[in-house]
């Protein structure tokens, strides 16, 4: 069992001496402090004292760390820092930060670009993203909302569509330049992780799409490494245009006419019932989910 109060000092010697170490004087470390001199010279003597060793030595005005005082002001400033930021954070407030969760597709593709885009902003508040393919990963934390992707809203949950799934091939603009004919492309395939995903043995079947059964496909394992290979022009890939939305503007993607499959399934973005506050509504609108 963890007891602090007998294994470490009280904090606010550790704070002091942290302050004539980065002044390196005992003068300026009391005027940051607002105390006497003879203060800080006390807690610093009586640390000392407390650990058994030497951590300074007094050079007139000067002060100069030995080696196990330039090892606990690495540390006691690290420390400090760290507790610094914590008390910051709990300041601000849980209503000024904002904790999302989402898919690894959905986050790679769809809802970083767009939390990246709002932290450029000068009145941005921090944003956290869990990307999990496992529900239970993204469910089962205090997440403010979750992208989530099904046939509907789970139990608990309330939400808003945020659009419908709808499959189709892309690739990278370049490749379709030289090779318009799909049946002739190699096709980027990848392993399916949950019932509901949709690779390319699904789409040919469910699309009717059997001219594509002979098609060269390789399978890249991971639908994120299928997505990236097409981005390189090396084949071509499975994905939802609303979900790949930044890559197809950005020119590094683009759709295939004339194949579409729509699943039924729909992303939508829930949040516990009676959960969302009006500043997280009003956060995720800047952040570009507008619910």
């Amino acid at each position: 069992m963890k007891n602090y109060r007998r294994t470490l000092p009280p904090l606010d010697y550790l704070l002091f001496f942290e302050t004539v170490a980065r002044h390196k004087n005992f003068t300026r470390a009391a005027e940051e402090l607002n105390v006497s001199q003879a203060a800080v010279s006390k807690r610093v003597k009586f640390l000392e004292s407390w650990l058994g060793v030497e951590l300074m030595t007094r050079n007139g005005r000067t002060v100069d760390l030995t080696k196990a005082g330039h090892k606990l002001a690495a540390n006691a400033s690290e420390a400090l820092e760290y507790l610094a930021l914590g008390i910051s954070q709990l300041r601000q407030g849980s209503h000024d930060r904002l904790s999302l969760a989402s898919n690894i597709a959905v986050s790679q593709f769809w809802l970083t670009p767009q939390v990246n885009e709002y932290l450029l902003s000068q009145d941005a508040v921090p944003v956290s993203i869990t990307a999990s393919n496992k529900e239970s990963d993204v469910l089962n934390q205090d997440h403010d909302v979750v992208v989530y992707y099904g046939n509907d809203i789970p139990s608990g949950w309330e939400g808003e569509v945020l659009f419908e799934e709808v499959w189709q091939p892309v690739a990278a603009p370049s490749l379709l330049a030289k090779e318009p004919d799909l049946a002739r492309s190699t096709l980027l395939d990848f392993d399916k992780l949950a019932l509901k995903w949709i690779n390319w043995p699904d789409f040919i079947d469910l699309s009717d799409s059997e001219e594509l059964t002979a098609a060269p496909r390789v399978n890249l394992g991971s639908y994120g490494s299928s997505l990236d290979a097409a981005i390189r022009g090396k084949g071509i890939a499975l994905g939802c245009v609303n979900v790949l939305r930044y890559e197809i503007e950005a020119g590094r993607l683009a759709p295939l006419d004339g194949y579409t499959l729509n699943t039924g399934r729909t992303y939508f973005v829930i949040w516990r019932v009676g959960t969302l506050s009006q500043r997280t509504r009003d956060l995720l609108r800047d952040v570009g989910i507008d619910i």
